[in-house]
């Protein structure tokens, strides 16, 4: 039996058939899975192959692995494999509704979003459609049966000691076939820093959470705000060069810079960082912070995700259609919530430096048709614009200011023509009127030339 693992310190691997595995009572999803994403395609595939395989007299049909942690003494987690496990509990509940295993039953009996039961209901009606295809009884009983008996899998045990390792499996057997997110590197390599006895799912958890939300992704976190606030607060860029032009990204050439210094380093800056730790008193969070590896980098990320959901989505920058201001939005967003994480969200000020970050962030639109990541990335970090210097730094002057009024007091508005809010918005408003009229006159201007052109070719065509 699978349950009976003899040494709970090592990793057991098995060869079981699908109802083997479904005899094992204690099946559970935890909560760090992904949801149920299997369509109708994938259904059909799985259903095809094994016909294929009963018709080319295959004794039996491998359909890859399963890892399973064994939490504690009634649990196995399913690390990977939920896709097909759910997927066969489906048929198994078209097939044998009234005596269903008992590892279906839990599998079916989980707590489900609303995707995966949608997934789920259409699935369940593919299962039902494919086999009402087929009128032949005894062979629709032969397909059940090599479902059940003949598909077998290889079932991976990871020991309840072992859940970084179930963690970096479920990384690795989740993205089999593409390369990794360099978040995904980041998360498997904070986890190896973690002591075992400290882990706990919810850190996981939040993070798929992150991973999953389609709003606001982590990795749009990482690419368009850390990485970036933490380069141009330092004078850089972020720019990485291509063989034409530049781009602001990060990839997997930058993830050093996520990865941290672990706290057994015997560094002077970091002894803030020990003295309390050391006490168990919990660490001031800042998105400028010193990257500490292990669970101070989980709660840093969960902080920092929840500082810009809250404040990204309701501030003066959010009256302009993303799709046309996307990289002044980014100036702003970044800027916001870089003074709300310095000072917080409750200081007198705050409706003041709205108005001046909208200005600064802004500014570049009106005299300039066009922005690229160039554009902004050496407006933030540089100070300059279309080769113009002199503009202010203002993550690096907002990072050196021990006030908002020490922070407002050096930001110099002249340098953006003394703008204010509403005269730039106006100006905005004027300079949209006038690239959609250029719009509108540049697509006159192409309706002519197609006509030339069409009209060119019937005659050549009428020539030959």
């Amino acid at each position: 039996m699978i349950m009976s693992i003899a040494n709970k310190n090592e990793i057991c691997v098995e060869i079981k058939s699908v109802a083997e595995v479904f005899s094992i009572a204690n099946l559970k999803i935890p909560n760090y899975q992904r949801p149920y994403k299997w369509g109708r395609k994938n259904i059909r595939d799985l259903f095809y192959d094994i016909r294929k395989a009963i018709d080319d007299n295959f004794d039996e049909y491998r359909i890859g692995s399963i890892i399973l942690h064994n939490k504690d003494a009634n649990n196995f987690d399913i690390v990977d494999g939920q896709q097909r496990l759910l997927s066969l509990a489906l048929l198994y509940n078209l097939i044998k509704a009234d005596n269903l295993p008992v590892g279906v039953s839990n599998l079916l009996s989980n707590d489900f979003v609303e995707i995966s039961c949608q997934n789920a209901k259409n699935n369940y009606e593919e299962w039902q459609s494919l086999f009402n295809l087929i009128k032949d009884e005894n062979y629709k009983n032969q397909i059940v049966d090599y479902f059940f008996n003949k598909c077998k899998m290889s079932v991976i045990i990871i020991p309840v000691e072992m859940l970084s390792v179930a963690f970096q499996l479920f990384d690795s057997q989740n993205n089999r076939g593409k390369a990794l997110e360099p978040h995904d590197l980041l998360k498997a390599y904070h986890l190896r820093a973690i002591d075992e006895s400290k882990q706990n799912e919810t850190m996981v958890s939040n993070w798929e959470s992150f991973v999953s939300d389609t709003n606001f992704p982590l990795k749009e976190l990482f690419d368009k705000h850390l990485y970036r606030i933490r380069k141009w607060v330092n004078g850089h860029t972020g720019l990485n060069k291509k063989q034409y032009g530049s781009e602001l990204r990060f990839s997997e050439k930058f993830i050093d810079d996520f990865k941290g210094v672990s706290l057994n380093t015997e560094y002077p800056y970091l002894d803030l960082y020990k003295a309390l730790n050391k006490n168990k008193i919990e660490f001031p969070i800042s998105l400028n912070m010193p990257i500490i590896d292990g669970q101070m980098f989980f709660k840093y990320i969960e902080y920092s995700y929840q500082l810009y959901k809250d404040n990204i989505e309701n501030n003066y920058s959010n009256k302009y259609p993303e799709h046309k201001y996307i990289r002044n939005i980014n100036l702003y967003n970044n800027l916001f919530c870089s003074f709300i994480d310095r000072f917080g969200k409750d200081c007198a000020e705050l409706k003041e430096v709205e108005e001046m970050f909208f200005v600064w962030a802004f500014y570049p639109r009106i005299i300039a048709r066009m922005l690229y990541d160039s554009s902004i990335a050496n407006y933030a970090a540089g100070g300059e614009f279309q080769r113009k210097k002199g503009y202010q730094k203002m993550f690096q002057l907002l990072s050196t200011s021990t006030s908002p009024r020490d922070f407002i007091s050096k930001i110099d508005m002249e340098i953006l023509e003394n703008y204010t809010a509403d005269e730039l918005e106006s100006m905005l408003s004027i300079k949209n009127r006038k690239d959609d009229e250029r719009s509108k006159l540049d697509n006159n201007e192409l309706r002519v030339i197609v006509k030339k052109l069409t009209n060119v070719r019937g005659a050549n065509y009428g020539n030959k």
